[in-house]
């Protein structure tokens, strides 16, 4: 992990309130080479999105980050402050919001909110931060990239949105970029066109890590992959190794749940249940309750995360033996 762009060390991140302590993310670890896609998948509520917020240093009151690191390029970031910390998002770090609509100031040229990334961060001339911010919109492929400068986001598409969420976000060339679903809400194509792009990026050396519970982007994108579940990473895998070889039955429900990847029948998987409330999570394996493998042991006693190939990981009590899932 020393040559990692990225490095995440047993990161715990939880919610103080009145109803308890909500563990949002428990003990979770992961590195993103340069250049490289490592994807976070899970459902809603597993804590992908916090990791996110973790690293930006986005986590606000109640929450807190309790322990762990978080190193950019070895600069520990959990102990800069907030001023410190802004100099760093969008030069070096940057992170695309699943909802451009929401993320976009609607009141303010969508040219001018790109060109004020780079005023922010370096002293230009008026002139110069226009020519770079135009130039971020045309390597996005933004079509008359000059008259959509001037456009409002209302007047621009979803897709169009998004790739100049996009171009904010690399207009700096930082080292990492964080997408956060990029392509909910987008139609197949402009889902597609998304996913060349990002492609694109991480050809050029920017680290990708990309959040999302669409596994088909997944495959499509990632060269590693960590299934969350519950605040907890429950397996890591290369993206060949975890889609031709699951070992947690969690791994195994998700992608169940969408067979076309899987080359197998058109008849859907469901996962019973639902995700744990993370104030108060069961003494054991939390997927338990929703496990058709579950023994006593595992209702019992939370299991660690085991490696069980070269670079396979999983969070398992069955994931050896005879038994093995």
């Amino acid at each position: 992990m020393t040559h990692s762009t990225l490095e995440v060390s047993h990161l715990y991140t939880s919610f103080f309130t009145e109803h308890g302590e909500v563990r949002a993310v428990q003990d979770v670890s992961l590195a993103v080479g340069r250049g490289q896609v490592v994807g976070i998948v899970g459902e809603s509520g597993c804590g992908k999105s916090m990791v996110a917020r973790s690293v930006m240093g986005l986590v606000r009151k109640p929450g807190k980050i309790v322990s762990g690191r978080i190193l950019l390029k070895g600069r520990e970031l959990t102990s800069l402050s907030e001023q410190e910390l802004c100099t760093i998002r969008g030069r070096d770090i940057s992170m695309v919001f699943q909802e451009p609509m929401t993320s976009l100031n609607p009141t303010m040229r969508v040219g001018r909110q790109v060109q004020e990334v780079v005023t922010i961060h370096e002293d230009v001339p008026k002139q110069e931060a226009r020519r770079r911010a135009l130039e971020a919109l045309g390597a996005v492929g933004i079509p008359e990239v000059e008259a959509r400068y001037d456009a409002y986001p209302h007047e621009l598409s979803g897709g169009l949105r998004q790739r100049v969420m996009i171009a904010m976000a690399m207009v700096m060339r930082p080292r990492l970029l964080i997408a956060d679903e990029p392509t909910t809400a987008l139609d197949a194509t402009v889902e597609t066109q998304i996913i060349a792009l990002i492609k694109q990026l991480a050809e050029t050396g920017t680290s990708v890590l990309i959040i999302s519970h669409n596994l088909g982007v997944i495959a499509q994108l990632a060269d590693y992959v960590y299934v969350m579940y519950a605040g907890r990473v429950v397996e890591r895998a290369s993206v060949l190794d975890l889609f031709d070889h699951p070992l947690h039955p969690y791994t195994r429900g998700l992608l169940g749940a969408v067979s076309s990847l899987r080359g197998q029948s058109k008849t859907l998987q469901t996962i019973p249940g639902v995700v744990p409330n993370l104030a108060h999570l069961p003494a054991g394996c939390s997927f338990a309750p929703r496990c058709d493998r579950c023994v006593a042991r595992c209702a019992s006693e939370q299991p660690e995360l085991v490696t069980v190939g070269s670079g396979h990981e999983v969070r398992c009590h069955l994931a050896k033996g005879a038994d093995a899932v």
